[in-house]
């Protein structure tokens, strides 16, 4: 914005934890100055006005795990990441974590930090890798997972300057409690991912640390009745919160609705999952074919389960699938994408919420959850229709 004190009014504002009908926020440089209705809030003499009618307003949506959009992977490199994190604001994304397998990727990831611009705020890195289970599948061949180690994560910690806010783990991995335990003294958020373990495994893994579960649901043992698995741990443990793709195709709706009714909103964070597919048309992409929303290795069909291969849908799309389910309300779904990812990745302090003090990141969104605008630290980084923006 041209000038550093600006206002926006609402006919609602969903902050999530509460709501103001109508609303107006006023925007002081990067930061939220004030919030409230017409008669808490003034706005000062001359001070420019967003009236956004009838829409939504809502804090930026935050993704805790996403692997790329629009043909870029994080793991192309630095121009890649920041190419994405321009994108993400059409998504109504202000801020993410990028999210790498292979920790020889991490050094292109600190440089877009510290390069950046624009775009949705990086605020650190996830790291999905390298301690996973094979899912073993034959196009993967011969994978080698490598023994987690105290000295190794060490070793990705400095590579990253300190950034890794997530990183996942499979239990059943030779030393793996061990180094779940070193994830904690680093302050590194330990998440449970990629495993064959069983329930008492899983919560050998929390005893240790583990405070997290990466994709609820996908690439974990199911609940049964008399092995309750991995999945039977992440609905019944409290101390652990956990990710969920909403976007309708990971996970069966009453599996979702289940999943909230467990844990509750503020324990379920809303994730992409996205791979460099999404925003791009179905096609033949090589390894890869987009379908139908869908995105699948190369020669699998539906009934071979493992084979889809990152989500390809935003993360609007997901708050309004969620918000769909019986006994979800919008603004648990928005809180889900929101307050508890910004709480799981340690960033609630300044985002995630709109109260005085937080960084000014907003999304204007309609009653289906269209993106209308997006501000990211006080600067209106996408406006739906205007010329070159990019949507999905």
């Amino acid at each position: 914005m041209s000038n550093s004190l600006w206002a926006i009014k609402a006919a609602r504002i969903y902050a999530p934890r509460a709501e103001w009908k109508p609303g107006i926020i006023l925007v002081e440089n990067q930061t939220i100055k004030a919030v409230g209705t017409p008669d808490q809030v003034e706005i000062p003499a001359g001070v420019e006005v967003i009236d956004v009618g009838e829409h939504i307003i809502a804090p930026g949506f935050i993704d805790i795990h996403i692997h790329g959009a629009m043909g870029h992977r994080v793991d192309d490199g630095t121009e890649a990441t920041l190419a994405i994190a321009r994108y993400l604001p059409a998504q109504g994304t202000t801020a993410w974590l990028p999210t790498l397998l292979q920790p020889a990727d991490i050094p292109a990831v600190v440089e877009a930090m510290s390069r950046q611009e624009d775009g949705a705020e990086v605020l650190g890195l996830n790291m999905e890798g390298p301690y996973l289970a094979p899912k073993q599948l034959p196009h993967e061949g011969d994978i080698s997972t490598p023994v987690p180690s105290e000295a190794a994560l060490l070793e990705y910690f400095s590579a990253a300057k300190g950034a890794i806010r997530l990183m996942s783990m499979a239990p059943e991995l030779e030393n793996a409690y061990a180094v779940i335990a070193a994830m904690r003294d680093l302050g590194i958020v330990p998440s449970v991912a990629h495993t064959k373990s069983g329930y008492a495994e899983f919560m050998r893994a929390v005893a240790a640390g583990a405070q997290h579960v990466t994709h609820a649901y996908n690439v974990m043992t199911g609940m049964h009745h008399r092995q309750p698995g991995t999945v039977g741990g992440v609905l019944t443990c409290d101390q652990v919160t956990a990710e969920l793709i909403a976007d309708g195709h990971h996970v069966h709706p009453v599996a979702m609705s289940v999943l909230i009714r467990c844990k509750g909103p503020q324990s379920v964070a809303l994730i992409t999952d996205s791979s460099r597919y999404q925003g791009l048309p179905d096609g033949d992409y090589g390894t890869h074919v987009k379908i139908g929303g869908i995105v699948r290795h190369k020669g699998y069909e539906t009934a071979v389960d493992h084979t889809l291969a990152g989500s390809v849908w935003p993360m609007n799309h997901n708050v309004a699938n969620v918000a769909e389910l019986p006994h979800v309300t919008l603004v648990e779904a928005i809180e889900m994408a929101t307050l508890t990812p910004a709480r799981i990745c340690g960033v609630a302090g300044r985002k995630g919420s709109i109260e005085p003090g937080k960084d000014a990141d907003l999304v204007v969104i309609d009653e289906k959850i269209n993106v209308q605008m997006t501000v990211v630290r006080g600067e209106i980084a996408y406006r739906a229709g205007s010329a070159g923006q990019q949507g999905g």
